[in-house]
């Protein structure tokens, strides 16, 4: 199973890959800035968060209209509290005429999985996503490193070859020549994925088991603070004034989930989460300017009330009584629903009896 999802991981990771490399190559080799890898973990952040947009967008007009349907659902948990069954039909009705959708609001965080555990991949192997090293070359190399762990064994390179890249000089790789080796070497050389003392391959548990606190911490305390932050500012600006208290919950649980995943992964996942929630909240006031939310609650208001009040209003139908007589009676929407289904299931009750009676006179045909 782990192979299945490192497999997945990886094949995510290449596109990632892709964007990760241009962006090191314009602070790295163009721009030439200290820290390049970091700013171009900023620039990934702000390229990804682009590209989920839309989603976002979608989430902001989601949650805006959110606690409008509260009063159905209240209703709806109210009236059928011993009707687990009822409970449900009615919530799926719900869905159906009102457009209420529970999940609306979680697809952008859901696709940030895939992204996240994509870009652990783009981490722990630079050399073949970020500065595009062959495979057969990385293999040579591994030859002349110790690693326990062959997940950090490109990080493990990375560090022997800038330690002492004279004992790589006479490695030789079939296919490539020892200008195209030497190159690589000098690549891996200069590439520098630190803050100061601080690897960003680091696994910062790992790091505390080893030689106790240090300043990887404060990476991980950044990605939290900054999720809390980010989590508190886009509830106060969604318009949504009935998701105070679930959304306080949900924003620790996830809190202290993410506190976890920042403290079992390396240090790069959680600086491009912790840029990645600062990002996010110039976004939820940029949201703000294009979702007029009351606006937008106004109307969805209008179109709820509407559609309650169409649900309400009796019509007046012609029917057959039981005595065979011909009257006209007044129905709400939801019980002429009821009549009908009633109806139907009648018919088809004397339909099946019909074909189950002609099938037995067959059979006595046959027999006799």
């Amino acid at each position: 199973m782990s192979s299945f999802f490192s497999s997945i991981w990886g094949i995510i990771a290449i596109p990632l890959g892709f964007i990760m490399r241009y962006c090191y190559i314009l602070f790295a080799d163009v721009l030439k800035f200290p820290l390049a890898y970091v700013f171009a973990l900023l620039l990934f952040t702000i390229i990804t968060r682009a590209i989920l947009f839309p989603l976002s967008l979608k989430q902001q007009r989601s949650t805006a209209i959110m606690g409008l349907y509260q009063p159905l659902i209240d209703e709806i948990n109210k009236k059928y509290e011993k009707d687990p069954q009822k409970k449900q039909e009615e919530m799926a009705k719900l869905q159906q005429e009102y457009g209420f959708s529970p999940t609306a609001g979680c697809l952008p965080l859901l696709i940030q999985f895939p992204i996240l555990f994509g870009l652990i991949e783009v981490i722990y192997k630079p050399l073949t996503y970020m500065i595009s090293i062959p495979k057969d070359v990385i293999n040579a190399l591994a030859g002349l490193v110790t690693s326990s762990n062959t997940r950090l064994i490109e990080t493990a390179i990375i560090e022997s070859v800038q330690k002492n890249a004279g004992a790589f000089a006479n490695v030789a790789v079939e296919g490539y020549t020892s200008e195209q080796i030497a190159n690589y070497i000098q690549k891996i050389s200069s590439i520098d994925m630190s803050i100061g003392s601080i690897n960003l391959w680091d696994v910062p548990l790992d790091v505390i088991k080893a030689t106790g606190l240090g300043l990887i911490v404060l990476i991980p305390i950044f990605s939290v603070v900054t999720m809390i932050g980010s989590q508190i500012i886009t509830m106060k600006i969604s318009g949504n004034p009935n998701a105070g208290g679930n959304m306080m919950t949900m924003t620790i649980v996830m809190s202290l989930m993410f506190a976890w995943f920042s403290f079992m992964y390396p240090a790069g996942f959680s600086l491009y989460w912790g840029f990645s929630n600062l990002v996010m909240i110039a976004q939820g006031f940029l949201l703000r300017k294009i979702v007029n939310v009351d606006k937008l609650r106004e109307e969805k208001q209008r179109e709820i009330d509407e559609k309650r009040k169409q649900k309400k209003e009796k019509k007046t139908v012609t029917v057959k009584n039981d005595r065979g007589m011909i009257e006209e009676k007044s129905y709400t929407p939801q019980e002429l629903a009821k009549i009908r289904l009633q109806r139907a299931r009648e018919i088809d009750a004397a339909r099946y009896a019909a074909e189950n009676s002609a099938g037995s006179n067959t059979d006595t045909d046959a027999n006799e």
